[in-house]
């Protein structure tokens, strides 16, 4: 907790927002927005701070010569809350705003979504740029039980871990006229559905990619456990970037510069590789 007790420190007594690109290099700081407790992307173990979002946020801190302050914030019921509560509003409570954040999902459409009754564009006030990297669901099942997924109707026999309230979780209880349901078993973290993958408690999980591999210690673990490539008739892969501020738009070109840069000189596969997760390259950048 000793992190979140520093930034409350921090923000009672600076009241800082979100800031031009000028103004965070004469601070000498910036404001980085990750998530809480989110392996393997940030996180706190041993009271240090880690992960791949962690190491990138440092590095781009140390390429525009500041030092990186940590906004923590947990996950709201969707996008839309996140970010205007963390960029373009504030936090409900102390009004901060954090200049960029990190593990955004890219999505054109969704900066382009009107609102139903005035015809105005719902999240004009954000930016998305800098995709980093594609995410995937999949599903992981333990080979003694089911060596290679073929079809999501083998969990007619075989249990399946989810974290409630995920696209997998709503695919998966909805499948087959739901007949799949008495199987899924939902948890309240993807750690706990991975723990029990372990105990031989159920027979598969569906999740994140990421997570999975490094929950599971996925690359030593090939023999233990088979993992697909995608989850059927699921959108299950997405590119993941960053949000600023439409009026920052300069600090959101300047970082977009500085990630197009570590894609091209394996940064940023090596800091997924720190952590044992497959580095997957950005969707909108292949398409480039």
């Amino acid at each position: 907790m000793f992190y979140k007790i520093t930034f409350l420190i921090f923000i009672l007594l600076s009241n800082i927002n979100a800031r031009t690109l000028e103004e965070i290099k004469e601070s000498g700081n910036i404001i980085i927005a990750i998530y809480d407790n989110f392996p393997p992307y940030s996180f706190v173990e041993d009271g240090v701070e880690k992960g791949i979002d962690i190491d990138l946020g440092k590095k781009i801190a140390a390429s525009l010569g500041v030092k990186p302050i940590w906004y923590w914030t947990g996950s709201d019921e969707n996008l839309e809350d996140d970010l205007r509560n963390v960029i373009w509003k504030g936090h409900i409570i102390h009004k901060t705003k954090a200049d960029v954040m990190l593990r955004i999902p890219y999505d054109y459409e969704f900066i382009r979504q009107k609102d139903k009754t005035t015809g105005q564009l719902s999240n004009e006030l954000i930016v998305m740029k800098a995709p980093y990297h594609a995410e995937n669901w999949v599903i992981a099942t333990d080979k003694k039980k089911i060596e290679k997924l073929n079809s999501l109707g083998q969990f007619r026999f075989n249990t399946i871990g989810v974290e409630l309230d995920t696209l997998p979780d709503a695919h998966l209880t909805s499948s087959f006229q739901g007949k799949l349901r008495p199987n899924v078993k939902h948890y309240t973290s993807m750690l706990l559905a991975v723990k029990d993958l372990k105990k031989q408690k159920i027979t598969a999980v569906a999740g994140l990619k990421s997570q999975l591999e490094y929950y599971l210690q996925f690359s030593k673990n090939q023999d233990k456990y088979f993992m697909s490539e995608k989850i059927d008739y699921v959108t299950s892969k997405w590119d993941i970037g960053i949000a600023v501020r439409h009026d920052f738009r300069a600090l959101g070109y300047e970082i977009e510069g500085l990630i197009e840069q570590y894609y091209k000189d394996d940064t940023l596969k090596n800091i997924f590789k720190k952590y044992n997760i497959t580095y997957e390259s950005p969707i909108a950048l292949k398409n480039n």
